[in-house]
């Protein structure tokens, strides 16, 4: 019993500390406020339920202990070796590239837009990276909303003429970049952490590209946008 106890005892102490790694170590560091406040996260919400569970089983066997060596309550071995995979889980989290849209399909700024339009049909997807050319810098996204905008203000006698226009034209209709990199080593918690960090200052991150160090004229490895996390939490199978 007391092995097992023991055993508890680490695995739970040390997603506590991977908890407060995570909230980056707030003044209220009790394990289930933290747990409440990653609630949104991948991971901890597919192991949420349990864990709160664990958090009560955890303060039976410190705080009701009648004495040394005599727990009131003991953990099961199925129990202690679902925490210890939980813990290593939160170690070695899913990475950035595991979630992200790969290869990624972008265009330069002299590609034509007739070009971009068939991709995006083709593709159903609604925007793609945009280069200065081969091994140039990123200039920004180009979304089918932004096409939309580009045809709209361009139309003349209900046709638009597209043959010579080229991607750069539609980029001035674009309201920024709104987009982040990380380096292909990231993990699923990078990507929440820059999207919550964009969320808080007020901005729309449309994206996050992955490329091999994180610079921004690098060519991308991956592209995550927040229906990537979505999905994968759509994916998590649910507890039995």
């Amino acid at each position: 019993m007391s092995e097992l106890v023991e055993r508890f005892e680490l695995a739970f102490n040390q997603i506590h500390q991977l908890l407060k790694e995570m909230n980056r170590y707030p003044k209220n560091d009790n394990f289930v406020e933290l747990l409440q406040r990653s609630k949104e996260r991948s991971v901890i919400k597919e192991h949420f339920d349990a864990l709160r569970q664990y958090a009560k089983l955890r303060n039976a066997i410190v705080h009701e202990r009648v004495r040394d060596g005599y727990y009131i309550a003991s953990p099961h071995l199925e129990v202690v070796e679902e925490l210890e995979y939980i813990k290593q889980t939160l170690d070695q989290p899913p990475k950035a590239l595991d979630i992200a849209t790969r290869p990624v399909m972008f265009f330069y700024a002299d590609s034509e837009l007739l070009e971009v339009m068939q991709a995006f049909r083709n593709h159903g997807v609604s925007q793609f990276p945009i280069y200065a050319g081969p091994g140039g810098r990123f200039l920004g996204l180009v979304t089918d909303a932004a096409v939309v905008r580009w045809i709209s203000g361009h139309a003349e006698n209900g046709t638009v003429a597209v043959e010579g226009v080229r991607v750069r034209d539609v980029l001035e209709h674009e309201g920024g970049h709104n987009v982040e990199f990380i380096p292909e080593r990231a993990t699923v918690f990078d990507v929440e952490d820059v999207f919550e960090d964009s969320h808080l200052a007020g901005q729309k991150l449309k994206a996050v590209i992955v490329t091999k160090d994180g610079e921004w004229d690098r060519s991308p490895l991956g592209i995550v946008t927040t229906w990537d996390l979505i999905k994968v939490d759509a994916e998590e199978p649910e507890d039995e």
